[in-house]
């Protein structure tokens, strides 16, 4: 038994990636026909980007095999981490199955950050022991609350075609990784299996999708990757934690403007993100993927060099740049020929 450890500590990174690969596959190969049976669908809209029911049940599975395959190898969960991410899985799951008011669902994601905060991530912020003014704790206290939550529900709201989570995990687990590298950091085992997974499931929810991740998918793994870039930011590079999910930002925060602006419900679901607008327009899902692909590969290049700078906010506005230019590019309607 020992042996087998030694093999696969020198082996961690093909392993990891390999096996949650395979189990992830083998899973999906079983239960995608019962997801079907037991009509664990999502149903099409008329906002929906997909025109037969598929199944919904993606999270019920990368979810517990991102928490047990780690865990399997040794990894060790922070008790207050795997909490959190439990109870944004449940509360998830529970609204994919029926419809959770959402006033009770952000709410519930408000208290799993609190705690996640407060137990936390507060003992990882160096400088906060030096706060002394009770309101600048406050504030410090609602600015982490609110922007993680915002994180999660923003990854979840950009959930909306084949193959963009899966893509945007893997972009953003696999960029931290040789950020890592090249810092001379070590990464966990976490991150291999996450990318391992995320491919597993990509294989299925490639368009055309045959499954779709669902709440209790998108949830949670929102929750996953802000956790990580928060220990990239906490490590003091800040500008790269923010440059790498600057799509999912910018896109998000830019429809919720516009849509406040024209005073309609924002909590209502919509297609009006810019790369729905790009599938609206005539665009494939495989082509906004690939769309999206190229924008990450640029963001990653921004975030390295920002890395190499030590925190040139220049590379923050290229980044920005470059984004705009990709938003731009999906907000552009279909010209219509005419004879």
């Amino acid at each position: 038994m020992q042996s087998l450890t030694i093999v696969f500590n020198e082996n961690q990174i093909f392993f990891s990636i390999t096996l949650s690969l395979v189990f992830t596959i083998l899973a999906f190969k079983i239960l995608l026909p019962i997801f079907v049976s037991m009509k664990f669908l999502d149903n099409p809209t008329e906002r929906s980007n997909h025109l037969t029911p598929i199944s919904l049940g993606g999270g019920l599975v990368v979810v517990p095999l991102i928490i047990l395959i780690p865990f399997s190898v040794g990894y060790h969960w922070n008790i207050i981490q795997i909490l959190t991410l439990l109870i944004l899985f449940f509360i998830s799951l529970l609204d994919d199955f029926k419809n959770v008011k959402a006033s009770l669902r952000l709410a519930i994601h408000f208290f799993s950050i609190t705690i996640y905060v407060h137990f936390y991530l507060i003992d990882q912020i160096t400088f906060f022991q030096e706060i002394e003014r009770s309101y600048l704790i406050f504030l410090t206290y609602f600015f982490l609350i609110l922007t993680i939550s915002w994180f999660i529900n923003a990854f979840n709201f950009m959930d909306g075609i084949d193959g963009i989570t899966s893509v945007n995990i893997v972009y953003l687990t696999s960029s931290l990784i040789l950020l890592n590298y090249y810092l001379g950091l070590n990464s966990s085992t976490l991150h291999y299996t996450i990318i391992g997974v995320t491919l597993g499931f990509l294989f299925f929810n490639w368009s055309p999708a045959n499954i779709f991740l669902g709440d209790s998918g998108s949830i949670p793994l929102g929750f996953l990757m802000i956790t990580l870039l928060l220990d990239l930011a906490l490590k003091g590079y800040w500008v790269a934690a923010l440059i790498l999910p600057m799509y999912y930002i910018l896109d998000t925060s830019l429809t919720l403007i516009v849509r406040a602006y024209n005073r309609e419900n924002f909590m209502q679901a919509h297609s009006q993100h810019f790369y729905q607008k790009a599938v609206r327009s005539g665009k494939t899902h495989k082509q906004v993927c690939y769309s999206i692909i190229v924008l990450s590969f640029g963001l990653f290049l921004f975030a390295l060099s920002s890395v190499i700078e030590k925190n040139k906010v220049l590379f923050l506005i290229l980044a920005l740049a470059w984004c705009v230019l990709f938003l731009l590019k999906f907000s552009k309607k279909k010209i219509k020929c005419h004879d």
